[in-house]
């Protein structure tokens, strides 16, 4: 018996839910920077949060290599979708850990103003960026 066709995954949408995707994912990256910039004492000097530029342009090639990390998926896989999200779970606990990288003595030098709370809200984006774009690319039934 074959698994079900899992919706949203047609060959004309890719590319519509890949826009999605970014879109959502910046969105949601940006504000969870905003909001911590707001809230918490982050030094101005930390590199990965001193402007918006690193968050937009990390943000967006996440979003388009989660595309193509799909595309390559539904070529190969029954149950793409179910893959996807697997790979996605898997891909941001791999994401972590430069993050916590970030606050080793190593890394001091070249990330100043790594505080906890600086590399916290940075995972915190990363779950973000995640959670927009599972949801944009993989649609909530596996197959």
């Amino acid at each position: 018996m074959t698994a079900p066709p899992e919706r949203g995954l047609g060959p004309g949408s890719l590319g519509k839910a890949g826009l999605k995707a970014l879109i959502a994912s910046l969105v949601a990256t940006l504000v969870v920077r905003s909001l911590a910039l707001a809230a918490f004492a982050i030094p101005p000097e930390f590199p990965p949060l001193a402007g918006p530029g690193p968050t937009i342009v990390f943000t967006a090639a996440g979003a388009l290599g989660a595309t193509a990390v799909l595309a390559a998926i539904r070529w190969r896989s029954e149950r793409p979708a179910r893959l996807f999200r697997r790979v996605a779970l898997w891909t941001l606990l791999v994401s972590f850990v430069p993050d916590l990288w970030l606050l080793t003595d190593a890394a001091a030098a070249a990330f100043p103003g790594a505080t906890p709370v600086a590399v916290g809200t940075l995972m915190v984006m990363h779950l973000a960026a995640a959670a927009a774009i599972v949801w944009a690319l993989a649609p909530a039934r596996s197959g």
